[in-house]
């Protein structure tokens, strides 16, 4: 019998509190437009990461087949307990150049909602929380999907997490506690010590390295960049939206912590710029120094050849640049 059988006589609640209760592998996102079909996207069906799958589904998690894919036993309280069969699909036709086609895919996909009727594929429910639960059962892979249509359900979720759901966060359970940005993880010690720029920056860049990126290396600053912000975001809402719920005694209070935010933001931009163009200068094996004193103890960003060329009276000036990395125009 499935564990799922009798979830339809259950609450919301309850459906969420017996999911720690047997300890099921779950995930919590914000539906998107490409989830709920409401950009037309060519995949239909939910995205969700590669490390939920590599835990829960890890059948799937192959590159020496084309598409794999395995069926999963899905139960959708919201539709009064029907029962569903969903497609766990590994779209992985970047690893099949062979084939020829135009759009290639790494990424992995729930599908077999049963369109519109369904509370995962109603366009209405864009922005929604969303909850998938997953186990291996005796005739297979079950699950229960969650999708919370009101704010109070939404509010059910969050008390249960004990954080908020952001639109850009996948939220997954067991004993990593992982937050993710765009399917990327980060350490969940950063929900307790926020991290130093330079820490921030070396996490953005195993995810996006550039020994397999393919595009031009503007993109690939932008897309850094990107990412690293909303990150950033991620982990700055962990530690200051609390203080900001439970609200300020007096003014000093609310500027102290403004100030601090504020502050911390435009200390990780400048920097970021620096780090993310130095990485990109030293994969395309350029040489250049950093932070080099010269007259009038000015302090450009960026040297170029180097430091001891640049204090050679004999070397030619014309080979000499510097570089100013700056976030805006002053």
């Amino acid at each position: 019998m499935s564990i799922f059988a009798n979830f339809n006589q259950r609450s919301f609640s309850e459906c969420l509190e017996t999911i720690s209760q047997l300890k099921l592998s779950f995930v919590v996102k914000r539906l998107s437009g490409n989830d709920t079909g409401l950009t037309g996207g060519h995949q239909a069906g939910v995205y969700l990461p590669r490390v939920f799958f590599e835990r829960a589904l890890p059948e799937i998690n192959s590159t020496s087949e084309y598409n794999p894919r395995t069926d999963v036993h899905c139960h959708l309280p919201a539709n009064g307990g029907d029962s569903i069969a969903l497609s766990a699909i590994y779209y992985n036709s970047r690893f099949f150049p062979e084939r020829g086609l135009k759009k290639k895919y790494n990424e992995f996909r729930l599908t077999g909602w049963g369109g519109r009727q369904s509370p995962v594929q109603d366009e209405e429910n864009t922005g929604c929380v969303f909850v998938f639960a997953v186990t291996k059962g005796e005739s297979g892979n079950e699950a229960i999907a969650l999708v919370a249509e009101s704010l109070a359900e939404e509010n059910l979720v969050e008390e249960w997490l004990g954080r908020s759901v952001e639109p850009s966060e996948i939220i997954l359970s067991e004993d990593v506690q992982t937050v993710l940005v765009r399917g990327e993880s980060f350490p969940s010690e950063w929900l307790a010590v926020f991290p130093n720029g330079r820490t921030l920056f070396n996490f953005v860049v195993e995810s996006l390295p550039r020994s397999t990126w393919d595009k031009s290396l503007d993109k690939l600053l932008l897309k850094r960049r990107e990412l690293e912000y909303e990150i950033y975001c991620a982990v700055e809402s962990a530690h200051v939206l609390p203080a900001v719920t439970k609200g300020f005694g007096n003014v000093d209070d609310f500027m102290k912590l403004a100030l601090s935010v504020a502050n911390r933001r435009k200390s990780r931009t400048g920097s970021s710029l620096e780090y993310n163009l130095a990485a990109i200068f030293t994969d395309e094996k350029i040489d250049f120094a950093e932070q080099v004193m010269t007259e009038h103890r000015k302090k450009p960003d960026f040297i170029f050849p180097s430091e001891r060329a640049y204090g050679d009276l004999s070397f030619e000036s014309e080979s000499l640049t510097m570089l100013a990395a700056k976030t805006c125009c002053k």
